[in-house]
């Protein structure tokens, strides 16, 4: 989840009229996933060359490749326009929306703990926090996309330069983005029936963890999931703005009055909800024992690969699902041009875009992270560089 991003108490309360639960017939039938093609062989050249190839709006580049073939990490670039120091191989990022897939997670645990429906409505859970018109909204449905709740606005938050430069430190609380979100109209009508990507979704999410548990999302992230897989250089900060440990510096161009820009250091910002920090072998950790089946029993396990058989909103050819979904609970499949199936999730706040893939079986793993300066998001001719040099070169 990017932090205040656009493009995360209510108490149960006794008596109250609860919507109708999701019957199973209304669940969107799965998707087939194709068949993996051949992974090529791990060439470190071609990877190298792949992070070289950051334009110059990207101020530094970090990646590892792991598996059974071998493993490998590149860096490209500057931690630090002003000394010029190197970017640290073990360097600390922040995760933006990959902290998607932490959220996913645990609500997952929830649900194997019978302490949510995944089937049930999440106003059965957050009274008062949506609106009364809404329809019921399965709270697998918030995991997967396919909500359908609204999204910030540019006019909701700063997004330009100057605007994000001046409001980094600001405070954004879960309840507010959500308030914020539903003063405008929904993407589409009927909660499951198409997917689009957004944020509200898993601020509803982390507001749901924090209403089940009485613990911020962040400690329980840090409780089921740092500290168990032993992930220390792994945080999930709730105001603190710094990074702890080696780090890259994260920036973004202001316009000048003169017409050029100039590169100011957002290496330090609030949190957010998106606001968790790793490192690339710690991410690769994760992926595996998520992937293991260390953190989920085997029918929570499962919602990881399902990905719903409905359109994407305002999809075409282009995208990874080519006109249809290709999210799942908190992860998204890619086919490659190959053929090689991954997936993961890609992430984007201020100074800070990065992703983690792995093919289903763990033969090979990405973990990438790179530093634009035009504001976050991610720069697509990179990742696909990136992709096809780690999986389909």
């Amino acid at each position: 989840m990017a932090a205040l991003a656009c493009a995360v108490l209510a108490a149960v309360a006794l008596g109250t009229a609860l919507p109708a639960a999701a019957t199973p017939a209304e669940r969107p039938t799965v998707a087939v996933e194709r068949a993996s093609g051949q992974l090529p062989g791990l060439d470190p050249q071609v990877l190298q060359r792949a992070l070289s190839s950051a334009p110059d709006r990207v101020t530094g580049v970090l990646a590892r490749v792991s598996g059974p073939d071998g493993h490998w990490v590149g860096t490209y670039g500057t931690a630090d326009v002003a000394t010029g120091a190197s970017v640290p191989a073990d360097g600390r990022f922040r995760l933006g929306s990959v902290t998607k897939t932490f959220i996913a997670t645990v609500v997952l645990q929830l649900a194997s703990e019978d302490r949510v429906g995944l089937d049930q409505p999440v106003q059965r859970y957050l009274p008062n926090v949506l609106p009364d018109s809404y329809p019921p909204i399965p709270v697998r449905t918030l995991l997967n996309f396919t909500s359908s709740l609204p999204e910030l606005t540019p006019d909701d938050i700063p997004t330009t330069p100057d605007g994000i430069v001046e409001h980094r430190f600001d405070d954004h609380p879960l309840a507010e983005l959500i308030a914020k979100a539903v003063q405008h109209e929904r993407p589409f009508a009927v909660p499951g029936s198409m997917q689009a990507y957004g944020a509200t979704g898993y601020y509803v999410a982390a507001l749901l963890v924090e209403n089940l548990t009485g613990h911020t999302y962040q400690q329980e992230i840090t409780n089921r999931i740092l500290r168990p897989l032993h992930l220390r250089d792994t945080t999930a900060p709730e105001t603190d703005p710094t990074i702890p440990g080696p780090h890259s510096h994260g920036y973004i161009a202001v316009p000048q009055p003169d017409g050029g820009t100039q590169l100011v250091d957002i290496t330090e910002q609030n949190p957010g909800a998106g606001g968790m920090i790793a490192t690339t072998a710690d991410l690769d950790h994760f992926l595996t024992a998520l992937f293991r089946g260390r953190l989920l029993p085997p029918t929570e396990q499962a919602e990881l690969f399902t990905v719903p058989n409905v359109s994407y909103l305002d999809g075409n050819a282009h995208d990874p699902g080519h006109g249809r979904a290709y999210y799942s609970a908190g992860l998204m499949r890619a086919t490659l041009s190959n053929g090689v199936t991954v997936w993961g999730k890609t992430g984007s706040t201020f100074g800070y875009t990065d992703g983690m893939f792995t093919t289903r079986d763990l033969r090979r793993r990405l973990v990438y992270s790179f530093n634009p300066t035009n504001g976050g998001g991610n720069d697509l001719a990179l990742v696909n560089q990136i992709l096809s040099a780690a999986f389909a070169s």
